[in-house]
């Protein structure tokens, strides 16, 4: 490695030059990884709650479909507007529209 360096403090400029420009490059190579490894990690944890929340979402759903209203027998109105079928097979209910 001494023997390296040595024959660098000895070369010419336009070897220096191009290890001055190496050198850059991979430092500007090395901060440009840091910075994606960086992104990286906050989008995992992003991710994460995210995740979280679509969890909670999830369960309050299960929660809320689980638990239905206790009284769930049609009001008067429900059973006068519900169209039913007939023992002819055809629909039967209010009249809308008599062109239809």
């Amino acid at each position: 490695m001494a023997l390296a360096l040595q024959s660098l403090n000895g070369a010419t400029p336009s070897v220096r030059s191009q290890l001055v420009q190496y050198q850059a490059q991979l430092q500007q190579a090395r901060q440009e990884a840091s910075r994606a490894a960086d992104r990286v990690a906050r989008l995992e944890q992003q991710t994460q709650v995210a995740r979280s929340e679509s969890v909670r979402a999830d369960e309050r759903v299960r929660s809320i479909e689980g638990n239905p209203p206790r009284n769930t027998a049609p009001s008067a109105q429900d059973r006068n507007n519900r169209r039913a079928i007939n023992s002819l097979s055809m629909l039967s209910g209010t009249l809308i529209d008599e062109m239809a």
